[in-house]
């Protein structure tokens, strides 16, 4: 059980970033305010499934702030389910029995980002941060896609997240000529993508949690 003086010191700081850090994001921020005493209910399972898999527990804590917003009963439309929404396929490649089971949601979402930053070893952290969120999002090889066209069109660097971003807006059926030059079909590898602007979304409202959280790592929770 949460003291309220524990709330009441943990509360004034994160309100205080309201005021202090312009109100760039108020919803968000007030999001993950109400949300503060279930981070802090399953703070401990974050933390070791963190350094289990060498992941940053502040990363995982703010993908499960936006993807069901610490629901670990939480199904969406499509079948995601759990504190960390994973899919019934990723679910049953990284062996989680139950994703509807909090232990399980994070450990295999934990085992998942491992899996993810390695695919990007030569990027920049900050880049790699979204590289990751975004192959969590809408799966790798719709990221590997784009990074194939930011090749092709040899105008920036395929490690860095924003070329990638407007890569991903090009999966579309819409640019079918351009994928013709890329692969020699009109269909990219991974099938088209329309869900771009959800994942460009995505990704910044979980790093937007992440500087949130980061900032207040010493008054929070993760040190």
């Amino acid at each position: 059980m949460i003291r309220k003086r524990t709330l009441f010191l943990i509360t004034i700081p994160l309100a205080l970033i309201l005021v202090f850090g312009g109100i760039i994001n108020l919803h968000l921020d007030l999001r993950l305010l109400a949300l503060t005493p279930k981070i802090l209910k399953y703070k401990r399972l974050i933390q070791k499934y963190a350094v289990k898999e060498n992941v940053d527990s502040r990363l995982i804590c703010a993908l499960i702030v936006q993807e069901s917003g610490f629901d670990e009963k939480a199904q969406s439309a499509v079948g995601a389910q759990g504190l960390t929404q994973l899919m019934p396929t990723t679910a049953k490649e990284l062996g989680v029995k139950d994703p509807l089971d909090a232990e399980q949601s994070i450990a295999g979402a934990a085992r998942h980002l491992h899996t993810l930053y390695h695919a990007f070893p030569e990027s920049q952290r900050e880049h790699q941060h979204r590289l990751v969120l975004a192959s969590y999002n809408a799966g790798l090889g719709r990221v590997r896609d784009a990074q194939a066209l930011v090749r092709h069109q040899q105008k920036a660097n395929p490690l860095l997240w924003e070329p990638v971003r407007k890569a991903l807006s090009q999966l579309t059926k819409r640019h079918a000529s351009i994928h013709k030059q890329v692969w020699g079909s009109e269909l990219p590898p991974h099938g088209y993508f329309e869900g771009f602007d959800e994942t460009s979304n995505y990704v910044e409202r979980v790093m937007h949690y992440y500087g949130r959280i980061c900032f207040y790592r010493e008054v929070l929770f993760f040190l």
